[in-house]
């Protein structure tokens, strides 16, 4: 049903065809031809004017180098093969049915003269046919493509001006924490020094640098070291973490969000009442991260949800295939290690 609505034109336009074909053709001529005569070219008619239409041209002009011979040949094809098909059904099939006409056909030069005529009169509209599709699909190209073209002026429009907005918005944030920090330093050392590691680490969050595809590690650990301060400043400098790194190894470039993340790991899971280790090495080949903490008794959710190990994993592969590994276990049940290995 939905195939005839979307062809509903060309049954009207064949219907008045037939309509043309044998009523007023019949009435101004004063000759009426047998009903298989109508039916036999009519189907002719329609299959030369769609195969010209939807094949012939398509493959004719799929080669712009190729058109001056292909185009031609086509022709010469389709025309001798319209004309073999009306000379065999004249010829074999009504000698045994008579469907095409009751009398003996007249096979000579003005039956081949009328074939011919016909199959260029079809040629002809289904040619226009093709061109007035072809124009038709592309201006609804051109005009999707100006939507989309509207569509993406108008999201770079609201880009900029989020990205202003933003702009803004931090400058003002990181203006009021300075203000609280200059008053704060005085009355209140240690908020102060909460406020100051605090707004480093939101600079960084904000910073396009850090979203860069490599960043100097050096970065990344400067961030680490306000985190460690920030969580040892809430818990009155309880904490019981050791972060240690070689100075060389602040130089290297690696994916962001790999260490930050490790370190994340342990304040989320960690007992930090306990003892815990994050180490950075570097050597000729290798850069290696390893961090050992406790596990809190009642949070054992790091060993059914280790959904920040799984997006550091995945990043790894991603970015340095087998160059990377990350290994991670419990030693005696109580204590969980992470070993991350990038071959330089």
């Amino acid at each position: 049903m939905q195939w005839f609505i979307a062809n509903k034109y060309h049954f009207i336009g064949w219907a008045a065809f037939l309509f043309y074909e044998i009523v007023i053709v019949g009435f101004y001529t004063g000759k009426f031809g047998a009903l298989g005569t109508y039916i036999f070219h009519y189907f002719i008619n329609i299959s030369i004017f769609y195969i010209h239409s939807v094949y012939v041209l398509r493959y004719g002009f799929k080669n712009p180098r190729q058109i001056i011979w292909r185009i031609p040949l086509f022709l010469i094809l389709e025309v001798s093969a319209y004309l073999l098909i009306i000379y065999a059904a004249y010829v074999y099939v009504n000698q045994y049915t008579h469907i095409i006409t009751s009398n003996q056909p007249v096979i000579n030069l003005q039956f081949f003269l009328g074939g011919l005529f016909r199959s260029v009169y079809f040629i002809i509209f289904g040619t226009g046919y093709y061109f007035l599709v072809t124009f038709i699909k592309e201006r609804k190209k051109t005009e999707s493509l100006e939507k989309q073209r509207l569509n993406n002026i108008i999201q770079l429009a609201k880009s900029e001006n989020a990205y202003l907005r933003a702009q803004i918005q931090p400058h003002l944030l990181f203006n009021t924490l300075d203000f609280i920090y200059q008053n704060a330093r005085d009355n209140s050392p240690v908020a102060a020094e909460t406020i100051i590691a605090l707004s480093g680490m939101m600079r960084y969050a904000v910073d396009s640098k850090h979203k860069e595809e490599f960043i100097e590690l050096g970065d990344e650990i400067d961030q680490v070291e306000n985190l460690i301060n920030l969580h040892q400043l809430m818990a009155n400098h309880t904490l019981q973490l050791r972060f240690w790194y070689d100075d060389e190894i602040r130089q290297e470039r690696i994916i962001p969000m790999v260490l930050i993340t490790l370190v994340e790991n342990i304040f989320k899971h960690g007992d930090l009442t306990k003892p815990a280790e994050i180490t950075l090495l570097i050597n000729e080949i290798n850069i290696v991260f390893e961090t050992k903490n406790a596990i809190r008794k009642l949070n054992s959710s790091i060993k059914r949800n280790g959904t920040g190990i799984d997006n550091i994993h995945k990043r790894l592969k991603y970015t340095y295939g087998s160059k990377a590994t990350l290994k991670y276990y419990f030693d005696d049940n109580e204590h969980f290690n992470i070993k991350i290995t990038i071959e330089k």
